[in-house]
């Protein structure tokens, strides 16, 4: 491929590399199963094959943007589904956020409140935990009911057969994903976009024992694209499910009202989809509230917020362990307002990202900047892993590759249109 190709048709390179750099995680993992090499040089072969077609030949790009994909993220995530399945043993191959939602499904329907619920006693002490305290999930379910209860159908079903595995269920949004994504980005930047989302470096890793955040993204993604559609009702319903689904999705609620606000919404029908969402959220939550509304408080607020035996214990590499190791908080357990620092971080960046957005007025900016306020909020929270590192990561890539796809069919345009002229 000549650099004056390369000029034209920047897209296939962010696919070229990180399909290079999820490649060599994907090894790792795969060494690690002692997967034999003739199959792993078999898969990686097929897969730099179709993505060397798309260097050569630009308009099959979106057929091997998606294969890709689906090898490098989607083969080791059935490959770790199918190894706990078929190699049971004392450790649960599936990490401890996908184990209990899953266990949250199971009390669920076995009619017991999954808030308060011991998922020690229910298996989850099986899953890989590192950190030198007991993993807080075993007595604490701190997210919101929409993570476990939309999985419930399929969940249901695969009790009745037996078998069940949630990693299925978030493969299924990561599948909705890969669609609002090209869907959102028409064209190659959206195939490009909707690749780079699944193949930054680090994301097969903490997909494979169950990336929870996929569901709510899902539902953030799909808001958007009803805001761009102009469905703002169903904009809605959309925010309120997510904000349900887990709570980091109210970080994205005022920059996809931003995008509404440059849709052309006005005040009487943001009001009508404030309260369609809020009267979701309501319908979520109050069961689980009069159920044990004691257990649901102190799983879902004091745990997260408070201090001493009851709080979650600093952890992570955030604002909040370093503040730990200096000394400015004494003990992983003390109470710091934390939520000060947090309402700080995502009010400067809803205010920047409204005068932004309406500014600009381009949909992948929305994307950006909803990465960028979950990067930041969550880094000055009580905890930072590698998840929250991921989750604000994969938005900004997914935004800015969609942004610079639009800018080169755009030049691309330009000479045609002259031409026409």
């Amino acid at each position: 491929v000549t650099v004056a190709a390369h000029r034209r048709h920047p897209e296939f390179l962010p696919l070229i590399v990180l399909g290079i750099a999820t490649g060599a995680i994907d090894v790792r993992i795969v060494q690690v199963w002692a997967w034999p090499a003739a199959v792993v040089g078999l898969w990686f072969a097929a897969t730099a094959l179709l993505i060397a077609v798309a260097a050569v030949r630009l308009q099959a790009l979106s057929a091997v943007c998606a294969v890709a994909a689906a090898s490098l993220y989607a083969v080791p995530i059935a490959g770790a589904i199918l190894r706990w399945h078929l190699h049971p043993g004392k450790t649960a191959l599936i990490g401890d956020g996908a184990l209990q939602m899953q266990l949250a499904g199971d009390f669920l329907l076995k009619r017991v409140d999954p808030y308060g619920a011991d998922y020690a006693r229910a298996g989850l002490g099986a899953a890989p935990w590192a950190e030198p305290f007991p993993s807080p999930a075993l007595h604490h379910l701190v997210t919101w009911p929409g993570q476990y209860l939309w999985s419930l159908p399929l969940q249901a079903v695969g009790r009745l057969a037996g078998w069940w595995d949630e990693r299925m269920y978030l493969l299924i949004a990561a599948a909705v994903i890969w669609w609002l994504l090209i869907t959102l980005f028409p064209g190659t930047a959206g195939w490009v976009a909707a690749s780079a989302f699944f193949l930054i470096p680090g994301h097969s890793l903490v997909a494979v024992l169950g990336d929870n955040d996929l569901p709510m993204l899902a539902l953030v993604l799909a808001a958007l694209l009803a805001a761009d559609r102009r469905r703002f009702l169903l904009m809605g319903l959309l925010m309120g499910l997510a904000v349900v689904t887990k709570q980091h999705g109210a970080l994205a609620v005022p920059l996809i009202l931003a995008w509404a606000a440059v849709r052309g919404i006005d005040v009487g029908t943001l009001l009508k989809a404030a309260v369609t969402g809020g009267l979701a959220a309501l319908a979520v939550l109050t069961p689980f509230v009069i159920w044990n509304a004691g257990a649901f408080i102190q799983d879902t607020v004091v745990f997260l917020a408070g201090s001493g035996v009851d709080a979650y214990p600093i952890n992570g590499y955030g604002l909040s362990a370093f503040l730990l190791s200096s000394g400015v908080i004494h003990g992983p357990r003390d109470a710091f307002p934390f939520f000060v620092l947090e309402i700080a971080a995502g009010a400067s960046l809803w205010a920047i990202g409204w005068r932004w957005i309406r500014a600009r007025r381009r949909l992948a900016d929305v994307v950006v900047l909803m990465g960028i306020t979950m990067l930041a909020v969550l880094y000055v929270s009580r905890y930072f892993h590698d998840s929250h590192l991921l989750l604000g990561s994969e938005l900004i890539l997914t935004g800015v590759v969609a942004a610079l796809g639009g800018q080169a069919r755009a030049t691309r345009s330009e000479p045609l249109a002259g031409r026409a002229a």
